[in-house]
């Protein structure tokens, strides 16, 4: 059993997903497996990933027909076996030490959910122009009222909306029959299915996603 399960669905980011998987690649833990679902792409993202995927043994490509974000997370998560879930988007990428140091968060106080930060990083054109920072301060919540009297903070900061900057006891996830909702803004809907029974988390000020944001 692999220690995480990342799983990435894929669409339409050619120009992107290879930067997004060196990304993982890179990571300073190497016990992981790597989903990559390619959601009916029309585009090369589906063919960059295969030839990843003939690079590395972790790395596993499901093709099926495009059915939105969710059901290419769903279908991944079904497969996986790694102790611990980890979902990325596929035009973004993380910092190398990113899956090593929320598993020994995790670890260190048995943890159902560790929630880091990240960074905003907004490009006109190819050019960066602005990187902003959304973290709170460091803290381990042993039990579910510790965890709801201080949950605004992360509400306040935007922590607690998206997948990518966190990781889940698969366990747990599967235990409690969580998964992505077929709708548009799926992640939000999910986190709150896994934050209402919650008992463990910890959370970190680190900040290792890098949220692509582009100006039209």
């Amino acid at each position: 059993m692999p220690m995480v399960s990342v799983i990435m669905p894929v669409y339409k980011v050619e120009k992107f997903v290879g930067r997004c998987i060196e990304s993982l690649l890179n990571q300073t833990l190497t016990d992981f497996e790597f989903f990559a679902v390619d959601d009916g792409s029309p585009d090369r993202s589906g063919e960059i990933c295969d030839a990843y995927a003939l690079k590395d043994a972790r790395i596993r490509v499901i093709h099926k027909e495009n059915g939105g974000a969710p059901s290419a997370r769903n279908t991944a998560m079904e497969l996986a076996t790694g102790k611990y879930l980890y979902f990325l988007d596929s035009d973004d990428w993380a910092e190398p030490t990113m899956l090593d140091d929320m598993v020994k968060l995790a670890e260190a106080n048995a943890s159902q959910l560790v929630v880091s930060g990240y960074f905003i990083d907004t490009y006109d054109g190819d050019t960066k122009i602005h990187v902003q920072d959304k973290k709170c301060e460091d803290a381990v919540y042993e039990n579910a009222e510790a965890f709801r009297r201080a949950a605004y903070k992360l509400f306040d900061e935007n922590l607690l909306y998206t997948p990518w900057n966190k990781l889940y006891l698969r366990e747990y996830v599967m235990d409690h029959k969580i998964r992505f909702p077929q709708t548009y803004w799926d992640d939000f809907p999910f986190n709150l299915m896994v934050i209402r029974d919650i008992q463990r988390v910890s959370v970190t000020s680190k900040q290792y996603y890098h949220f692509l944001r582009a100006r039209q």
